[in-house]
This record gives structure tokens, sequence and C-alpha cells, in this order.
């Protein structure tokens, strides 16, 4: 039997194909359903790449979900062997990795659209329900982080849209932190987690729309549960070689069985006729089954941690959350000077990842400039 600290860096290679996930998955967000969505176009010349894009399309409509399983998994893998730290502590490292970058693309994106709207005399870019979610009431749920699940579901007061996760994310990660600090039961601790899940799905099914319960917090509960008990219920495979092929063996089928019944569900089910909180609850399988296999799967593991794919994954959160300022961008002046860009064109599309993933490189270093300025100078106060 291999010992512990083998096993850990073991798990800790295998965590670049979970970060190699996040950054694929933030760039078909970014670059096929937003695409898609915000500038009506769908970027194909024959009639098999209109199909296969439709259906990227739908299949990412919940997306933004892996990286709630995601969360929790990496949360509980962290505070697996550890004590949690002060809450002060605990919310101040979430809150600085994620409520700059946050604040700053909403204002941003405010920005753009009410110039926007003074120049056009309409918002450039998702201008439906403009006059709420360019308020200064909404800029201002968005810089204190209650954009979403507070009083409002979706994207309503999201002055940058992808960034209504963003809420939900922290409050789940307040939740583990209740839990963890004030529950010390480790079985009790996994039925509050199973609670989750139950307590999702149903808000899902039977929405209630009161702060809290809206479904797109219920999405949180429903992937972040997942995650945390994924995380649980396989903490100890790598302490045992043989045992780990096992378990792969197994493992692979059950998730190859999940995905293709998911897939199996969203082929025959006619658009017309889905139910789109069912469908919410069952893509949160696919997208567990994803995350799953980025981590222990013997070949999606080492395809997702090649080093491209590490290096979008660490440039996810700046890919997703610029992506719509960008889109504002372009669209405003594209409108202003009537260049009539034909963004059903493939050369146009493939520009506007050149010019976003530009803007995503420019962004990423200036934060991580900013942050270690930040940091310096915060630890040279602490010696003085």
């Amino acid at each position: 039997m291999k010992n512990r600290g083998e096993g850990k860096d073991k798990m800790n290679n295998k965590l670049g194909g979970i970060t190699g996930l996040r950054g694929i998955t933030a760039c078909l967000i970014a670059y096929i359903y937003h695409y898609l969505l915000l500038f009506q176009a769908m970027p194909a010349n024959s009639h098999w790449g209109t199909q296969i894009l439709g259906a990227m399309g739908f299949m990412l409509l919940s997306a933004s979900d892996v990286f709630f399983v995601m969360s929790g998994f990496l949360m509980a893998r962290k505070y697996e062997n550890r004590q949690i730290e002060p809450f002060r502590e605990y919310i101040f490292k979430r809150i600085s990795k994620i409520y700059p970058l946050m604040i700053v693309t909403a204002i941003w994106a405010f920005a753009e659209e009410n110039i926007g709207l003074h120049l056009l005399g309409y918002y450039p870019l998702h201008g439906d329900g403009g006059e709420v979610r360019y308020s200064l009431i909404a800029l201002l749920l968005n810089v204190l982080g209650l954009q979403t699940g507070f009083v409002a579901d979706g994207d309503t007061y999201a002055v940058n849209g992808p960034s209504w996760f963003v809420s939900v994310i922290i409050t789940c990660q307040i939740l583990f932190y209740i839990i963890l600090r004030y529950v010390k039961s480790r079985r009790k601790q996994n039925l509050i987690f199973a609670g989750m899940i139950i307590v999702g799905v149903l808000a899902i099914l039977y929405p209630v729309n009161v702060p809290l319960l809206y479904s797109c917090m219920a999405r949180g509960y429903l992937g972040f549960g997942i995650g945390v008990l994924m995380c649980r219920g396989t903490s100890g495979v790598y302490e045992n070689n043989q045992e780990y092929r096992e378990y792969i063996r197994q493992g692979s089928s059950v998730v190859a069985l999940l995905i293709s019944q998911v897939l199996l569900y969203v082929i025959l089910s006619g658009r017309d006729h889905v139910v789109l909180n069912e469908l919410f609850i069952q893509l949160t399988g696919f997208w567990a089954c994803l995350t799953f296999m980025s981590i222990y799967g013997f070949v999606t593991s080492r395809i997702l941690g090649l080093k491209i794919f590490k290096w979008l994954g660490d440039r996810a959160m700046t890919i997703f959350l610029c992506n719509l300022p960008t889109d504002i961008g372009i669209a405003l002046v594209d409108k202003y000077w009537n260049l009539n860009i034909e963004y059903g064109s493939i050369e146009i599309w493939l520009l506007h990842i050149v010019i976003s993933m530009v803007i995503v490189v420019v962004v990423y270093e200036l934060e991580k400039t900013l942050k270690n300025a930040v940091k310096k100078a915060l630890c040279q106060r602490k010696i003085s």
C-alpha cells in the first residue's frame, strides 16, 4: 500500500484536469453559447455545422453549473484534513479572488450600455430589461455581490449578465463554512450536503421566488452539494493502486452510462416540449460526470491536464466575466459606425475570439500585477 503523501501527490496532479475542464467550459460558454445568444447568429456555412452548433448551444444552456460542481469538489478537497479558518479570513480569500474583476466588468458593461443608450437611443446589446439591468440600483447590487438570488432570479439585476453565478457561488461557500464550522460530525455534515441537493432539486422544480430560493440559487445548491459529496465519496481512492484501477473501470462505466443517457435525452427531446427546469437538473448530472472524468478518468484527466487547457483554466474567470463587456463594445462600434458586421461569418467569429482573447490576456495580467502589488504593500505594512 502506498502512503497517504504519495496519494495526495497523485491527486494534485489529477487536479490539472479540472483546471483544464474549467478553461474549456468557459470558452465554450463565451464563444459559442453567448455568441449565439447575444448576436443571434450562427457561424456555420453548412447544414451539419448549424445542427452541431445548435446542439452545443442547447447543451451549454446550463454549463455554468459545472463551476458549482467544481467549487464544491475543490472546497471539500481543501478542507478534507484541515481545520477551517476564522470566517473573516475565509471570506476575504474568496471575495478577493473574484469580486474585484466582477465589479470592474460590471462598471465596464454599465458604462458601455449607457453610452450606447445616449448615442443610439437604445442599448447596443442584451437590451431586454435594460431599464432594470443597467440602472444605478442594479450597479449597486452588483458591487455588493447581491445581483442574483436575493431580490430577483437569473440576470435581471446582473449588469454583467454572466456574473449572476458569483452571488450563487459565494452563498454556497458561506453555507459550506457554516456547516464545517458548527457541525462537527462528518456524517451529519454529509446529510446536510445531501439536503442541499434535495432543496436544490425541489426549488428548481417548484420555484418559490423568495431570497435564497430562486431557481438560479437552487442550481448552485444542487451542483455544489454534488461536488462536495463527490469529493468525500472518493477521497481515499489513491491510497491503493489496484483499488484505483478497479475504481476507474467501474466508475468510468457509470459515468459513460450517465453521459449517454443525458445525450440521448437531449437528442430525442423536441425543443418545444422540453421542460427547462427538468433539463437543468438532468444536465447537472452531465456536468458532474464531466468533472468526475476530468479528475479520475485515466485518459480524460491527462488530456484536460495539457498545458494549453490549464492555461485557459487559469484565465477562466477572466474569459467568463470579460466576455459580455467585450461583446457590448463590439456591438456599440458596429451600430454607431454602421459597419453591418456579418456575425454569421466564420471569419468574423474567429476574429471575435482573437479580439476577446487579447482582452482576456491584458486584463488577466493587469489584475495579476495589481493583486501582487497590493499583497506586497500589505506585507510591508505588517512588517513595519
